[in-house]
Parts: C-alpha cells; sequence; structure tokens
C-alpha cells in the first residue's frame, strides 16, 4: 500500500491529527505541551539527540496545519524518529492525554 503521507501508515495516528485539526488553537497548545511532557517522561535520551537532527534538517518553510503549533510539531517530528513499537506506545499515550483532555474540559 502506497501512503500520501509517512504517518497515514499510523491509523491511530492519522485519527488522532484528524482529531487535533477541528479543534481550537488554545486548547492545541496546551494538548501538544502535554505531548512534549509525554515524551520528555518516555524518551529524554532519544528526544534530545533527535532534536540536533532535526533542528539541522529543519525544512524552509511549513506547510502542514500542525506546523503553525511548534510543540505539536515538534512532537510529531519526533514521532518519526521511533520505531513502529516506540510510536504505538507514544501515540497510545497521546491518545490517552487527549482522552483525559476530554473528559476534565472544565480545567483548560
Amino acid at each position: 500500500m502506497v501512503y500520501k503521507r509517512w504517518y497515514d501508515k499510523y491509523s491511530e495516528l492519522n485519527s488522532l491529527l484528524s482529531l487535533l485539526e477541528g479543534i481550537d488553537s488554545n486548547l492545541i497548545d496546551v494538548i501538544s505541551q502535554d505531548f512534549l511532557q509525554i515524551i520528555m517522561s518516555k524518551y529524554k535520551d532519544k528526544f534530545d539527540s533527535a532534536m540536533i537532527d532535526l533542528s539541522s534538517t529543519a525544512p524552509k518553510r511549513y506547510n502542514r496545519w500542525y506546523d503553525l503549533n511548534y510543540n505539536l510539531h515538534t512532537s510529531i517530528e519526533f514521532l518519526k524518529t521511533l520505531n513502529d513499537n516506540e510510536k504505538e506506545e507514544l501515540i497510545n499515550a497521546f491518545i490517552s492525554s487527549i482522552m483525559s483532555f476530554v473528559t476534565n474540559v472544565d480545567n483548560v
């Protein structure tokens, strides 16, 4: 199967991004900060080295909707650096995070 975008291969991530695309930018800020906290708690060493690599190959311009939020962009780009098992684990953690925001919407 041919995928248009790298994350189309991961149905859960594709669904998560589709959901996030329709969310208010202020809530995206809060959610994406939480995503970075999840990454740092699980993959700090990998994150540090990945950020060095990502910063050296940063695109000249950002075309995707999630590129407009630096934290979300960073989280999604970091996912690319992980193996499939790690991706699945992190995507599930992101989904759990979203669920906690949905169930605690009054706290945001």
